[in-house]
């Protein structure tokens, strides 16, 4: 079971110069990055993702700079979807044939068949890209750049979890993994009434997934707890205990989330978090109750885990542009 090709552009460590060659480079099949304004800094940015077969899943980090998409890019390059969460930041400008702001727990829906032209803030992002094949007859021309709430936040919730799995998915898992993506979205982004929505509130898909949402924001939350889930989402602890009693109840989902978000912390590059400070961000009780927990979850010491990723880590050069132009370029084909 093979690894999947990872993505690594992290332009913090070199000169402004190279920084932005790089970074311009690396977005060059989406955009062409613009200082804001005349005299500030070249725009640059950091890219760490995993390319999923048809998908690429990202996370990205950039400084404020202007994001121009026009009629020439758009010949040369494949018109993809980008979706892009924005954790923090945003932007405002024309998307998707629309005005647009964006701001921190959106998701804007960038078809790159059109034009764009978006001044952003320095921002964190998650970021998915979707060929179009993968959305069958779903009729892209209807699509707004922002989602209605509910939506939106189904979709943030997919794109965070499916980023934060990203990194310990196998060629074994590529074929599902993109399938369920794919019918994802084409549910999700179909045409739908208004009075149609608030009824999907109700399911337990959605149910399930704003649940798993609101415990992914809240894991270092002291009141996180049945009883506070099922007052944030309005429904009834029976019904929270009935969705998890195939995860082993709520408590140990939350825990299991917990290890698993301080695994996904230790696997990036571009978090340098301290452990007692990852131990406090996601909710264990104290450092020792944090070291003791991982090593039972995963069979080695956090240090350990984070040594062996940081020595892996130093081995990898600066992933060539060539690697994800050419995924555009192939995918499309």
């Amino acid at each position: 079971m093979a690894a999947l090709p990872r993505l690594f552009y992290v332009t913090s460590g070199l000169d402004e110069a190279n920084a932005f060659a790089t970074w311009s480079a690396v977005i060059s099949p989406l955009f062409e990055p613009r200082p804001c304004l005349r005299g500030s800094k070249s725009p640059t940015g950091s890219a760490f993702g995993v390319i999923i077969g048809d998908l690429v899943v990202a996370k990205v980090a950039f400084n404020a700079q202007d994001f121009v998409r026009d009629e020439q890019r758009i010949a040369a390059t494949a018109d993809h979807l980008l979706l892009h969460l924005y954790v923090t930041g945003g932007f405002n400008g024309t998307v998707t044939r629309q005005q647009t702001t964006i701001g921190p727990g959106k998701v804007a829906l960038i078809d790159l068949a059109y034009p764009l032209a978006t001044r952003a803030f320095a921002s964190r992002t998650v970021c998915l890209v979707v060929p179009r094949k993968l959305l069958g007859d779903l009729p892209l021309e209807t699509l707004k750049p922002r989602l209605d709430p509910l939506r939106n936040d189904l979709l943030a919730a997919h794109m965070l979890s499916l980023q934060e799995r990203s990194a310990q998915l196998t060629t074994e898992d590529v074929a599902g993994t993109v399938a369920d993506t794919a019918d994802f979205l084409r549910r999700l982004l179909a045409p739908t009434a208004p009075d149609m929505l608030e009824p999907r509130r109700d399911t337990d898909d959605t149910i399930l997934a704003l649940t798993e949402a609101l415990i992914r924001e809240n894991l270092a939350a002291a009141e996180l707890s049945p009883d506070w889930l099922a007052q944030r989402l309005d429904v009834s602890r029976a019904s929270l205990y009935r969705l998890f009693a195939d995860r082993g109840g709520i408590m140990r989902y939350v825990q299991e989330r917990r290890l698993l978000a301080v695994q996904a912390a230790l696997s990036d590059p571009l978090d340098t978090r301290r452990l007692s400070r990852l131990a406090a961000d996601l909710g264990f009780k104290s450092e020792a109750h944090f070291s003791r927990s991982f090593r039972a979850r995963f069979g080695v010491t956090a240090s350990a885990y984070r040594q062996a990723q940081l020595e892996a880590s130093a081995t990898i050069q600066l992933t060539s542009p060539a690697v994800v132009q050419q995924w555009w370029t192939t995918v499309a084909a």
